[in-house]
């Protein structure tokens, strides 16, 4: 099944999770990059066009109990390629909370849930423990 993996960093702890998912699963992968002062995102390797694929990872960390800004302007930007698809699975890291507000958030976006949803704190990402194999 082709794959997708999406995702933003801000600190580089988002980042790391990705990079385990796409070194398992053999994927491509589009980072994207968010201008905090125009409030603005952009896509490094914008060649990767979601509709071109089966599935797509969505990673994200969590602001303020909802997705960061620059994953919610990539799905309202990409939406229709997503919602068609069967399923679409979303990790989000945080330091404490905020799974629920984020499935929120793409449910809303979307139009469905995603497939598999996991939650990675910052401590657990930086000390190694984190279990992608629900996505592999």
């Amino acid at each position: 099944m082709r794959t997708l993996v999406v995702y933003y960093s801000k600190t580089g702890t988002t980042k790391r999770v990705a990079e385990a998912v796409v070194a398992a699963k053999g994927c491509d992968f589009v980072e994207l990059q968010f201008d905090e002062k125009t409030q603005t995102m952009s896509a490094i390797d914008p060649v990767h066009n979601p509709a071109e694929y089966e599935r797509v990872i969505l990673l994200a960390p969590v602001w303020a109990f909802a997705l960061a800004t620059p994953m919610k302007m990539y799905i309202a930007e990409h939406k229709s390629a997503i919602a068609a698809m069967k399923n679409y699975d979303l990790i989000v890291t945080c330091g404490g909370w905020g799974l629920r507000g984020c499935v929120r958030n793409c449910r809303r976006a979307i139009g469905k849930p995603p497939e598999t949803a996991l939650i990675f704190k910052a401590k657990q990402v930086k000390r190694g423990e984190f279990d992608i194999r629900p996505l592999v």
